[in-house]
């Protein structure tokens, strides 16, 4: 088994951008976030019945983002997403947005399995493990 790698697709919209039509470095954390729903989705997890039946949650904990270029209002952005590392309470989850061949950004970012209700720390589910992973080509 070997990580799963995934490769979602958005088109920047204008309240993505600031008055130069250069996308705002926090719309970016959309983009991300997109690109972990679309990673587990094609790991067969749906992240909205996680939450509906196991009363979980996964809010970032932390965030590290290198900005390396630009992009603008309506061009086509790809955000490869994988899991790097995962404990028994934490995923740490990397991404690169570029624009063609262009590095825009890289991102590693960590979540934190918790209860909705409390936030108090829970181990993750061994399902959305699997949905990390994929079988060696």
């Amino acid at each position: 088994m070997r990580p799963r790698h995934s490769v979602h697709r958005v088109r920047v919209l204008y309240q993505d951008t600031d008055q130069g039509r250069v996308v705002h470095h926090a719309s970016y954390f959309r983009y991300l976030e997109a690109g972990r729903l679309e990673l587990w989705r094609e790991g067969d997890f749906s992240y909205d019945a996680f939450e509906k039946d196991t009363g979980l949650a996964l809010p970032v904990v932390e965030a590290q983002v290198r900005y390396r270029a630009s992009a603008r209002f309506d061009e086509l952005l790809e955000v490869e997403t994988w899991v790097e590392k995962a404990t028994q309470a934490s995923i740490w989850v990397e991404s690169i947005v570029r624009r063609g061949e262009t590095v825009l950004i890289e991102a590693r970012i960590r979540l934190a399995c918790v209860t909705q209700a409390t936030g108090q720390i829970r181990r993750i589910p061994v399902a959305l493990l699997e949905a990390c992973l994929e079988e060696d080509a």
